[in-house]
């Protein structure tokens, strides 16, 4: 019974907390065009910029002896958004931790899929 009344209470404080909690995510998503992540070819050839929301904004393929382009690109673009990815879900967890919120086992899952 004093289990039911807890849990009531506990969903009144969140329900409470949730206009908090809607203006601190909207800050992380902010956070998170701002975002910028580089990875960058074994090689040196290609070097890709990616944004905290999962957009290509800067792209640099050096002049050179380059036998596979197109896969070089390709991997270090996925580098890229890996990279953004995680971070993503870095400053989602960490925006869940200050809030109170638990943190599923498997971390944060990102809207769309992501």
């Amino acid at each position: 019974m004093f289990e039911g009344i807890r849990n009531m209470a506990g969903m009144a404080s969140l329900m409470r907390d949730l206009p908090r909690m809607q203006e601190q995510m909207e800050e992380v998503k902010a956070s998170m065009s701002a975002l910028r992540v580089e990875a960058v070819s074994a090689g040196g050839a290609v070097r890709v910029v990616a944004s905290g929301d999962l957009t290509i904004v800067d792209l640099v393929i050096n002049d050179g002896n380059v036998s596979d382009l197109g896969s070089m690109v390709r991997e270090t673009v996925n580098t890229a958004l890996a990279m953004a990815r995680e971070e993503m879900q870095r400053r989602l967890a960490e925006a869940a931790g200050e809030m109170g919120l638990p943190v599923p086992p498997g971390g944060m899952q990102l809207p769309g899929g992501f």
